[in-house]
């Protein structure tokens, strides 16, 4: 017998069979650190979404049904909270403040309760550094990276201490400014330098956590260096040779950059050789890059879980309209890319999807653990968006839930667990 969505008329049944929370923490130019949790509901149903396959009944969909809400709101002791991380080895968070003027600081915080029952617990905080804009972990979680803008350094702690105890260790300052994100891999530590638009490697001294230079990736002048992941895995190439792709989004040129990794001998450092075509715009193909007068277009790089998609986030290229409730605060959305990283043409990316990022300057994102939901966080509109991914295709299908946050957007990050 053949069936097809027209031709079913059922009854709706729907049982909830599960209930799933998730937390996710928000740093903003509001001085706070917002807590909220997203809950999820699965059905089974007897009817929404019937699947069909060559023309025979398949079976039903499960619907879920989403709710983002905030359940905590606390001060924090940085004047412009910019990065907030969680080390998993020890569930502490850490805020970066990305102040401008003056002294930063860095904060250490006991994650909140599995239900959401109170605020963060503050463990630690120490002065540092003005505008902190991103930190890293290295390695297995026993130090701390911390990059900061205008002051041109690179700054590292102990954080082996499980009380929270933060310990700084060694400051690194670059001789041309702006150092962005740092990013670990394996016995080197990257912090990638916008101003100079280098990649500037460290080997790592696994005992003491120091750090010692290696000699940098040369990034295009003037492209904007900003943000850089490795491939989850080693990927086969040509010659035979399984080798780590290392891509770098460039800010003001709106590119990213593939390169194959190369480990030196003698803990000599790394190599990276620019892959052939090896440079993708961050929009969708054929996209004009906007006018943004010489401000960052592409914003964060990310790996699916998967380790097949790299997705982008975009800023100022406005692609998609609707209205002011839909993508605040004018109506007007960034885009997210995604790329299929081609494992069988040696890390080449195939663009796959631009989807709306949920409002204007779209510039930080994080993936919960599954891989099948975003969290975007918006800078203009004070806009925090849920986006639903389908695993199999890469795609963005939807946006299932949306919060209000106090202050622009900064930070975002998403800390899955058990269900309640």
């Amino acid at each position: 017998m053949h069936f097809s969505r027209a031709s079913i008329a059922l009854p709706i049944w729907l049982f909830c069979s599960t209930v799933q929370s998730d937390l996710i923490y928000v740093a903003s130019s509001s001085k706070n650190i917002t807590t909220l949790s997203l809950t999820y509901e699965y059905f089974a149903s007897t009817n929404p979404d019937i699947y069909v396959e060559d023309g025979y009944f398949a079976g039903f969909a499960p619907e879920k049904k989403y709710s983002l809400s905030v359940v905590d709101t606390f001060k924090t002791p940085a004047a412009s909270p910019a990065w907030i991380t969680l080390n998993k080895h020890n569930n502490i968070l850490y805020l970066v403040d990305g102040v401008t003027a003056g002294n930063g600081s860095l904060t250490a915080y006991r994650t909140s309760s599995k239900n959401a029952t109170g605020p963060p617990v503050e463990l630690d905080s120490v002065e540092c550094l003005l505008d902190g804009a991103y930190a890293g972990f290295y390695p297995n979680g026993k130090g701390l990276a911390v990059a900061h803008y205008t002051s041109s350094a690179l700054h590292i702690y102990d954080i082996t201490a499980s009380n929270g105890t933060i310990l700084p260790l060694e400051t690194f300052t670059c001789t041309m400014s702006s150092p962005g994100p740092a990013y670990p891999r394996g016995p080197y530590l990257l912090a990638v330098d916008l101003g100079a638009d280098k990649v500037r490697q460290y080997i790592i001294n696994m005992e003491t956590l120091l750090l010692d230079e290696r000699p940098a990736l040369n990034a295009t002048p003037g492209s904007g260096a900003r943000h850089g992941v490795f491939t989850k895995d080693p990927i086969m190439f040509p010659d035979g040779v399984a080798s780590y792709v290392f891509y770098l989004a460039a800010e003001i040129a709106g590119t990213i950059t593939a390169y194959r990794v190369t480990y030196l001998t003698n803990r000599g450092g790394l190599q990276f050789d620019l892959l052939p075509n090896g440079t993708y715009s961050s929009l969708e193909l054929g996209t004009p890059q906007p006018d943004t007068g010489g401000k960052g277009i592409t914003g964060e790089l990310l790996i699916s879980p998967d380790g097949e998609f790299l997705i982008a986030s975009n800023r100022r290229d406005k692609k998609f309209n609707g209205t002011a409730t839909q993508y605040p605060p004018d109506g007007q959305s960034d885009s997210i890319s995604t790329f299929r990283i081609r494992q069988d043409l040696a890390g080449r990316l195939d663009f796959v999807q631009s989807a709306a990022a949920g409002g204007y300057i779209s510039r930080t994102m994080n993936l919960n653990s599954a891989g099948n939901l975003a969290v975007i966080g918006t800078q203009e509109g004070n806009r925090l968006a849920v986006l639903e991914r389908d695993l199999g295709s890469g795609l963005f299908k939807k946006q299932v839930a949306d919060a209000y946050v106090e202050g622009d957007i900064w930070g975002v990050l998403w800390n899955d667990y058990n269900d309640i």
